[in-house]
Protein backbone atom coordinates (compact mmCIF):
# COMPACT_ATOMS: atom_id res chain seq x y z
CA UNK A 1 0.00 0.00 0.00
CA UNK A 2 1.28 3.70 -0.52
CA UNK A 3 1.78 5.96 1.88
CA UNK A 4 0.97 9.78 2.46
CA UNK A 5 3.63 11.90 3.69
CA UNK A 6 3.00 15.74 4.87
CA UNK A 7 5.90 18.15 3.90
CA UNK A 8 4.35 20.90 5.59
CA UNK A 9 1.39 22.64 6.84
CA UNK A 10 0.87 25.88 6.01
CA UNK A 11 -2.03 28.46 7.09
CA UNK A 12 -5.38 28.41 4.94
CA UNK A 13 -5.94 31.03 2.82
CA UNK A 14 -10.14 31.41 2.43
CA UNK A 15 -9.12 32.82 -1.19
CA UNK A 16 -7.90 29.35 -2.08
CA UNK A 17 -11.64 27.80 -1.90
CA UNK A 18 -12.93 30.11 -4.70
CA UNK A 19 -11.51 31.21 -8.10
CA UNK A 20 -9.21 28.83 -9.21
CA UNK A 21 -9.42 27.43 -12.56
CA UNK A 22 -11.06 24.67 -13.44
CA UNK A 23 -8.85 21.51 -14.41
CA UNK A 24 -11.36 19.91 -16.39
CA UNK A 25 -9.13 16.74 -17.89
CA UNK A 26 -11.20 13.71 -16.04
CA UNK A 27 -14.43 12.30 -15.92
CA UNK A 28 -16.36 12.49 -12.53
CA UNK A 29 -16.22 10.14 -9.63
CA UNK A 30 -13.91 7.42 -10.60
CA UNK A 31 -12.10 5.04 -8.22
CA UNK A 32 -8.68 4.26 -8.95
CA UNK A 33 -5.27 3.36 -7.04
CA UNK A 34 -2.82 5.94 -5.76
CA UNK A 35 -0.50 4.48 -7.87
CA UNK A 36 -2.09 5.23 -10.86
CA UNK A 37 -2.96 8.63 -10.67
CA UNK A 38 -1.43 11.40 -12.87
CA UNK A 39 -0.20 14.88 -12.90
CA UNK A 40 -3.56 17.04 -13.08
CA UNK A 41 -5.97 14.45 -11.33
CA UNK A 42 -8.01 16.01 -8.25
CA UNK A 43 -9.17 13.36 -5.88
CA UNK A 44 -11.06 12.64 -2.62
CA UNK A 45 -10.23 9.87 -0.58
CA UNK A 46 -12.16 6.43 -0.31
CA UNK A 47 -11.61 6.20 3.68
CA UNK A 48 -11.73 8.97 6.39
CA UNK A 49 -9.08 6.90 7.54
CA UNK A 50 -6.83 6.98 5.24
CA UNK A 51 -3.67 9.89 5.01
CA UNK A 52 -1.16 10.82 7.46
CA UNK A 53 0.79 7.70 8.39
CA UNK A 54 -2.09 5.47 7.90
CA UNK A 55 -1.83 3.14 4.00
CA UNK A 56 -3.73 5.04 1.16
CA UNK A 57 -5.19 2.48 -1.37
CA UNK A 58 -7.78 3.75 -3.52
CA UNK A 59 -9.09 6.97 -4.15
CA UNK A 60 -12.06 9.21 -5.90
CA UNK A 61 -10.84 10.96 -9.02
CA UNK A 62 -13.12 14.00 -9.89
CA UNK A 63 -12.70 16.30 -12.23
CA UNK A 64 -11.26 19.43 -10.64
CA UNK A 65 -13.93 21.88 -11.43
CA UNK A 66 -15.90 19.68 -8.49
CA UNK A 67 -15.71 19.78 -4.54
CA UNK A 68 -12.27 17.75 -4.04
CA UNK A 69 -9.44 17.64 -1.24
CA UNK A 70 -6.61 16.54 -3.24
CA UNK A 71 -4.45 17.54 -6.20
CA UNK A 72 -1.53 16.21 -8.49
CA UNK A 73 1.03 18.00 -9.20
CA UNK A 74 4.15 16.65 -9.87
CA UNK A 75 5.40 12.66 -10.17
CA UNK A 76 8.69 11.03 -10.44
CA UNK A 77 9.80 7.68 -10.31
CA UNK A 78 12.28 5.50 -9.37
CA UNK A 79 15.17 3.93 -11.46
CA UNK A 80 15.78 0.83 -12.41
CA UNK A 81 18.59 1.12 -10.59
CA UNK A 82 16.69 1.20 -7.06
CA UNK A 83 16.42 -2.57 -6.03
CA UNK A 84 14.65 -2.34 -3.06
CA UNK A 85 12.04 0.44 -1.57
CA UNK A 86 14.23 2.95 0.38
CA UNK A 87 13.95 3.85 3.90
CA UNK A 88 11.22 6.24 5.09
CA UNK A 89 13.74 8.68 6.21
CA UNK A 90 15.40 8.11 2.58
CA UNK A 91 11.86 8.79 0.85
CA UNK A 92 11.28 11.63 3.00
CA UNK A 93 14.39 13.19 1.96
CA UNK A 94 13.35 12.80 -1.70
CA UNK A 95 9.58 14.09 -1.47
CA UNK A 96 10.51 17.21 0.39
CA UNK A 97 13.47 18.08 -2.37
CA UNK A 98 11.29 16.78 -5.08
CA UNK A 99 7.66 17.73 -4.06
CA UNK A 100 8.45 21.35 -2.81
CA UNK A 101 10.96 22.30 -6.08
CA UNK A 102 10.72 23.44 -9.39
CA UNK A 103 8.15 21.18 -10.74
CA UNK A 104 5.85 22.67 -7.68
CA UNK A 105 6.38 26.31 -8.91
CA UNK A 106 5.81 25.21 -12.55
CA UNK A 107 2.10 23.93 -11.75
CA UNK A 108 1.04 26.24 -9.25
CA UNK A 109 3.15 29.49 -10.46
CA UNK A 110 4.87 30.14 -6.88
CA UNK A 111 7.60 29.10 -4.76
CA UNK A 112 6.50 26.46 -2.31
CA UNK A 113 8.02 28.40 0.48
CA UNK A 114 4.57 31.47 -0.38
CA UNK A 115 2.28 29.12 -1.03
CA UNK A 116 -0.87 28.56 1.22
CA UNK A 117 -1.58 25.09 0.31
CA UNK A 118 0.09 21.73 2.62
CA UNK A 119 2.05 19.59 -0.07
CA UNK A 120 1.97 16.10 0.34
CA UNK A 121 3.48 13.35 -1.69
CA UNK A 122 2.06 9.35 -2.05
CA UNK A 123 5.26 6.83 -1.87
CA UNK A 124 5.16 3.25 -3.08
CA UNK A 125 4.77 0.99 0.13
CA UNK A 126 5.81 -2.99 0.35
CA UNK A 127 3.18 -4.21 -0.99
CA UNK A 128 3.00 -1.97 -4.24
CA UNK A 129 6.68 -1.74 -4.60
CA UNK A 130 6.61 -5.67 -4.72
CA UNK A 131 4.55 -5.15 -7.45
CA UNK A 132 6.65 -2.40 -10.00
CA UNK A 133 5.45 0.80 -8.12
CA UNK A 134 8.13 2.95 -8.51
CA UNK A 135 5.97 6.65 -8.65
CA UNK A 136 6.29 9.75 -6.54
CA UNK A 137 2.83 11.94 -6.21
CA UNK A 138 3.47 15.02 -4.79
CA UNK A 139 -0.21 16.42 -4.18
CA UNK A 140 -1.47 19.59 -2.76
CA UNK A 141 -4.51 20.37 -0.03
CA UNK A 142 -6.08 22.92 2.26
CA UNK A 143 -4.45 22.52 5.24
CA UNK A 144 -7.45 21.62 7.19
CA UNK A 145 -8.06 19.28 4.59
CA UNK A 146 -11.39 21.13 3.11
CA UNK A 147 -12.57 20.78 -0.13
CA UNK A 148 -12.25 23.29 -2.93
CA UNK A 149 -13.52 24.09 -6.21
CA UNK A 150 -10.58 24.45 -9.46
CA UNK A 151 -7.32 23.50 -9.87
CA UNK A 152 -4.03 24.36 -8.24
CA UNK A 153 -2.42 24.74 -11.84
CA UNK A 154 -0.97 28.53 -12.12
CA UNK A 155 -3.51 29.46 -9.28
CA UNK A 156 -0.67 31.19 -7.75
CA UNK A 157 -1.79 30.30 -4.09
Amino acid sequence: MRTRTTLLALPVAAAVTMGLTSCGLLSSQTTTATKDLEVGQCYNPVSKDSGGENAVGEVTVVDCSKAHTYEVIAQTTFGDDVKQLPHKDALRSLGQGFCLGEDFTKYVGIESSKTSYQVEYLTPGDGTWAQGDRKISCVVAQGDKSQVKGSAKNSKK
